[in-house]
């Protein structure tokens, strides 16, 4: 009778393992699809991604080494990476996006590894779906920038380290400390990440009196350190000196003193947990459901806990000092550990209501549907119908087609770099061209000075992308109506669902 009794329990753990798996796959699996849709709608480079590319497509390998144009700053791995898969497969928005979605592919299945070791139930399936289904990640998957390496990066740390938080060996020390050296050559948050781990092992191993392992772990962090000052007279001074993007991001650093503004972390919050995890609602709850995780998380796996509160100290402490803004996609790293500690706040329904199984699923039911749902109807709404914004290649199809010798062109500023990088591709990489300036912004009486020198022509193309607006000022408005009194409108081209416009003005009435 024992033998049967056995038999057949061992007959219902091997069918639910093997549902688990499938669920687990089909989760991957749509994660897998959202990120290959998104990749294959092949919408054309918009304006920082054009900023990038054309560093890595008109720059050799050296000078990526060099101070890069258009004021961008990447890490100098990533850079490399992406101008080998340039040489290999051409100028396109494909080739310079194929690393990015190989990673965004590659961190799906790193983040289940990262749930299987710290949640379980019902908040393993709710964060592996957010994780999967998250927009953000989605569409940081196809994009020419480096955060979706930043996201991965974070997750491979956190496993590398996993060991290392329950017990101290040589040969972890030796993966994280390779892993860690690496992951400064291709993320710049990953400095953050580092501090948080070497912390949170230093406090372990000090409270454990294991003096071996402290010793191991300061000259690991003396290791990254000594790589991170190579890596700094090597290509990072030169982005701390980037006064224009200091301007850029200054409302995305948090406020010095740090206690000066209470009201920037509420506001930083609710930015943080629309734009990148997907929650415009409640977001009260949402803080709620991370706060509780983390404390689950300090109870079960305290070492882990502490790197996760080390990671965002460091992170906050470089912020306040102007050394990194954390708003939008700059804090797309911290992303994957916000989901892990919303999943592992569903396991306190679970728990403490074990007694009464139904009002204990309903519960969970309800959380679960809470948190998943507008990250997955987003996600849905981006497969069927993905944004095309800043589309430009129709419009360089277009104008292509209906340029005439003698014809004029001015270019809007935020339209160069998508321009300059698809002209050689439609011929028109020869046309001498105005363009706007970045600068002309605080003057736009500037822009109209730049215009007014066409006055006479009879064939002008006025090209406007990512258009500028601050206040009542709209570039796009701006540059029509001193147009419309300089001349009269001809032709104008716009492909339905973008904000790529160009217009054909006769000036010479």
């Amino acid at each position: 009778m024992n033998t049967k009794l056995f038999q057949s329990d061992r007959i219902k753990l091997n069918q639910f393992s093997a549902r688990e798996n499938i669920l687990t796959g089909l989760i991957l699996l749509a994660g897998s699809l959202l990120r290959l849709r998104q990749y294959l709608t092949g919408r054309s480079l918009w304006l920082d991604e054009a900023m990038l590319a054309l560093n890595i497509v008109n720059h050799n390998y050296q000078e990526l080494f060099q101070p890069l144009d258009y004021d961008q700053g990447a890490p100098i791995g990533f850079m490399l990476v992406e101008k080998t898969f340039n040489l290999i497969f051409g100028r396109n928005e494909f080739s310079l996006r194929l690393f990015p979605l190989l990673i965004g592919l590659a961190s799906l299945w790193l983040f289940y590894l990262l749930l299987k070791r710290s949640t379980s139930g019902a908040g393993f399936w709710v964060a592996l779906t957010v994780f999967a289904f998250s927009p953000r990640l989605i569409y940081y998957s196809s994009e020419v920038k480096q955060y979706i390496v930043d996201v991965a990066v974070t997750i491979i740390l956190l496993l590398c380290a996993q060991p290392l938080f329950q017990q101290a060996s040589r040969r972890a020390f030796v993966t994280l400390a390779f892993a860690g050296a690496l992951a400064l050559w291709f993320s710049h948050p990953s400095l953050f990440i580092l501090a948080g781990i070497g912390l949170a092992l230093f406090i372990t191993y000090f409270q454990r009196r294991d003096f071996a392992a402290l010793m191991s772990t300061i000259g690991m962090g003396i290791l990254w350190l000594a790589n991170l000052a190579f890596l700094y007279f090597l290509t990072l001074s030169e982005l701390r000196n980037n006064s224009y993007m200091y301007v850029y991001w200054q409302d995305a650093f948090v406020p010095s003193p740090p206690w000066s503004d209470w009201g920037w972390y509420l506001g930083a919050f609710q930015k943080n947990m629309d734009t990148q995890f997907g929650f415009s609602y409640a977001t009260g709850l949402i803080f709620i459901l991370i706060l509780v995780g983390w404390i689950i998380l300090f109870i079960q796996k305290r070492a882990f806990a502490i790197a996760l509160a080390g990671i965002l100290f460091f992170t906050l402490l470089a912020s306040s000092l102007g050394l990194y803004p954390v708003l939008e996609r700059m804090g797309l790293f911290l992303v994957p550990t916000g989901i892990l500690l919303i999943g592992k706040s569903l396991e306190i329904p679970a728990q403490r209501l074990r007694a009464y199984p139904i009002a204990s699923t309903i519960v969970v039911f309800m959380l679960s549907g809470f948190v998943v749902y507008s990250p997955v109807t987003r996600a849905f709404e981006q497969f069927f119908t993905p944004k095309y914004f800043e589309h430009i290649r129709p419009t360089m199809g277009f104008l292509q087609g209906a340029w005439k010798e003698g014809d004029s062109l001015f270019i809007s500023n935020g339209a160069v770099p998508a321009f300059e990088f698809y002209a050689p591709i439609y011929a028109l990489n020869n046309i001498t061209y105005t363009a706007g300036l970045r600068e002309d912004y605080a003057d736009p009486n500037a822009i109209f000075s730049a215009i007014k020198t066409f006055d006479g022509h009879k064939r002008v193309w006025v090209l406007i992308s990512h258009v500028y607006e601050k206040g009542n000022f709209n570039e796009k408005d701006f540059l029509l109506s001193h147009l419309d009194q300089l001349g009269g409108k001809r032709r104008e081209f716009r492909k339905p669902g973008t904000s790529v416009y160009l217009y054909l003005y006769d000036l010479s009435e």
